[in-house]
């Protein structure tokens, strides 16, 4: 026991040694970088002090309208459009976040699918894009059972968004 116990004194007051020679130490704060402050539009900011600042375009921000949405504008409307077939259960537009609830195709109508839309930035590219398929069928008694749904239909599905995203792009910038 007592070797431990020297040992958590020598290490103590090694430690208090190596804390007194720093203190002579002429160190300087780091500089400020200019971009590490975080600016923005908007009442708590402090660059404007209106609330309603945060929902001007920037230079450079893609999309249309007045307003911007909390993700690309682009991405979003062409999300909306394409799962227009289903029916909407969230959608919100700040968060970028769409979730559609159960919807069957006629023809099949002892399966059906759900997705969840998930746009993760203001860029319009694939990246930013996140698509989620939920699969049931419906077994004897008319329970409803999870099964695992394809991934090709998923990326198929991100395939038609950013397609429709890029169009309606074009379009907007055709008509300015």
């Amino acid at each position: 026991m007592k070797s431990r116990e020297n040992r958590i004194v020598y290490a103590f007051m090694l430690t208090a040694l190596l804390l007194a020679g720093c203190s002579g130490a002429n160190v300087k704060p780091a500089e400020i970088n200019p971009t590490d402050n975080i600016k923005g539009p908007g009442l708590f900011s402090g660059e404007s002090g209106n609330i309603l600042a945060g929902f001007k375009r920037g230079p450079g921000e893609e999309g249309s309208g007045a307003a911007s949405l909390g993700v690309n504008t682009y991405l979003w409307r062409a999300s909306l459009e394409t799962l227009s077939f289903m029916p909407i259960k969230t959608a919100d537009s700040a968060g970028g976040v769409i979730a559609t609830d159960w919807a069957s195709d006629p023809t099949t109508p002892t399966e059906r699918i759900r997705a969840n839309v998930l746009i993760l930035g203001k860029k319009l590219q694939a990246s930013a894009l996140q698509v989620t398929l939920f699969k049931q069928t419906q077994g004897k008694g008319g329970v409803w059972a999870d099964v695992p749904s394809d991934d090709a239909s998923a990326r198929a599905l991100e395939d038609t968004i950013l397609t429709k995203a890029r169009a309606l792009r074009v379009r907007d910038q055709a008509s300015q």
